[in-house]
């Protein structure tokens, strides 16, 4: 992908914009947007975003393998 950090912005709005807990239908929407990016640049991220508390939040584990995708 030509433009990852913009995908990796587009993901930063859809999970910061909220001014509070995001919303499970944005985690829901975030990772079928990974299954595609998957299926488009034929690459295996090996990891979702996942729903639950701040320790379980790993955004930052996610954007770390799309950049190293």
């Amino acid at each position: 992908m030509i433009e990852k950090e913009k995908f990796i912005s587009a993901l930063s709005t859809l999970f910061w914009s909220w001014g509070g807990d995001t919303p499970s239908e944005v985690i829901w929407g975030a990772n079928e947007l990974l299954e595609w990016f998957e299926k488009e640049h034929n690459v295996k991220l090996g990891v979702e975003f996942e729903e639950g508390n701040e320790d379980a939040f790993n955004y930052n584990q996610v954007i770390e393998a799309i950049r190293k995708s």
